[in-house]
């Protein structure tokens, strides 16, 4: 992973769209500081949308769509999309209706067995929150260990079910999204966008394994510094990294990009 400062002026002058995880990545220790805020409000000023994408409950996109400074969130690891046009909001589901209810209970008995296997282990305690997924907490409330969380993989894996590692929760699903495919299906469907300018247009950061799928489909991918903590997890790293954790990694990378996108604008006026 190369620093963030070398991002190249013209590669980020093209860059409109960001996806964020949310959790440790806008987040700081939990908390949303200011000059991430501002960070989101001189984005959007710039003329960029900026797309949380995160493994978090619907009931929390819910509000992130409404306070922050953005039109869209993908939420539960790409299970839904909360769409905001002007007051109307529209969720927009992966999965049909009558497929979401069918893979319901199969979904539970994968999750109920995997926490049976763990004592220590429980759900999230923002589950009853959820439309489209469970999530084991592993280290939210409750702190476990690499080796339980891999003992809790070993009996999902005996189940037709997915899953994926947050910094906080152990997210499991039925059906074939991850947060790239939910991301991608956005661009394309909603946006028009081609593959070519996906690649090119499409900036991703985050700092797990949830996040993983973007890290291998954009170029363009930043890892916040506490990425270091999901290491053992992941196979492909972002192509970059800030020095900063969480939200102020966040806010260091909106600051280099801005700065070079001006840099960009005044190489272009000069030429």
């Amino acid at each position: 992973m190369k620093p963030i400062d070398q991002l190249s002026p013209a590669r980020a002058g093209a860059i409109r769209y960001i996806l964020t995880d949310v959790d440790d990545t806008l987040s700081y220790r939990g908390q949303l500081l200011p000059q991430t805020l501002q960070a989101l409000y001189d984005l959007r000023d710039a003329g960029m949308t900026v797309v949380p994408i995160t493994g978090a409950c619907a009931g929390w996109c819910d509000a992130l769509v409404r306070l922050l400074p953005v039109n869209t969130v993908i939420g539960e690891g790409g299970g839904f999309r909360f769409q905001l046009d002007g007051q109307r909001l529209s969720t927009h589901y992966w999965l049909p209706d009558d497929d979401r209810r069918q893979q319901r209970q199969r979904l539970e008995a994968a999750v109920n067995a995997a926490l049976a296997a763990v004592p220590g282990a429980r759900l999230a305690t923002d589950q009853p929150l959820r439309l489209t997924d469970m999530a084991i907490d592993i280290g939210q409330a409750v702190s476990l260990s690499r080796d339980e969380v891999n003992a809790l993989c070993a009996v999902l894996d005996q189940h037709e079910v997915n899953y994926s590692t947050s910094s906080i929760h152990l997210n499991v699903w039925s059906g074939d999204h991850n947060k790239w495919r939910a991301a991608e299906r956005y661009f394309t469907t909603r946006l028009g966008l081609t593959t070519e300018q996906i690649q090119t247009q499409v900036l991703c950061i985050g700092d797990s394994a949830n996040d993983e799928p973007m890290f291998r489909a954009l170029p363009l991918s930043v890892g916040v510094a506490n990425i270091r903590h999901s290491l053992p997890w992941l196979t492909t790293l972002p192509a970059y990294q800030t020095e900063a954790e969480g939200g102020k990694g966040f806010a260091e990378m909106a600051e280099q990009l801005l700065r070079m996108r001006l840099e960009a604008k005044a190489g272009m006026a000069v030429t």
